[in-house]
């Protein structure tokens, strides 16, 4: 294996808990008294637009809950999907350790709508950690879409065996490897320091 140079982190279930997945769906629909199943069903028609940034978080609102008259308001719906943002506190300490190093250079390639991206890069001070933002929004195309691997590299001018994508979900890190990077798996972030030392990067 070529030595590692780049480190492509997820945010979603390796940094940080997940955005806006199914649980926290589940969780509004019970907080604010609504049918979960007809507004999952328009969740599945605009949700792939709202990763890749063609969607703005009101189009998906305005698609996904507020189809029909609510007794909440959008403003407060926004706040809640805000509030199921958390940080693993473990690994910001990992990455501040790799940064310590100062052998890597050290991004995000995440999935993720605009602006609860740009909320939890502001939130969580992720600018201290990571050097750019290979997000879905600002590519134009998710994971596991091969293209952006394909972008990734092209921006960064790297060959591909030189870069590591740490990330959650196995069919994410298998099309980053068709694409040659070198992958690690993390389906539970608890294993993610292990891993990393196994790896020898720290």
């Amino acid at each position: 294996m070529k030595e590692i140079t780049h480190l492509f982190f997820d945010l979603g279930g390796i940094c940080l808990t997940n955005a806006w997945d199914h649980i926290s769906r589940e969780a509004a629909a019970e907080l604010f008294r609504y049918d979960f199943q007809a507004s999952e069903e328009r969740h599945k028609i605009i949700v792939g637009k709202f990763e890749i940034g063609e969607a703005s978080i009101k189009d998906y609102l305005n698609e996904a809950i507020f189809f029909r008259e609510r007794d909440f308001s959008e403003e407060q719906f926004i706040e809640f999907m805000e509030s199921q943002s958390k940080a693993h506190p473990r690994s910001l300490e990992i990455l501040e350790k790799l940064r310590s190093q100062n052998k890597y250079e050290i991004s995000v390639l995440n999935n993720e709508s605009l602006e609860l991206n740009l909320y939890r890069i502001e939130k969580f001070n992720l600018r201290n950690y990571f050097t750019n933002f290979y997000s879905s929004c600002f590519l134009g195309v998710a994971k596991p879409n091969s293209e952006i691997y394909r972008k990734v590299l092209q921006i960064t001018q790297t060959p591909a065996d030189r870069c590591l994508l740490i990330d959650d979900r196995e069919k994410n890190v298998e099309a980053a490897a068709e694409c040659g990077f070198q992958i690690l798996h993390i389906p539970n972030v608890d294993e993610l320091e292990e891993k990393l030392i196994e790896k020898g990067l720290i």
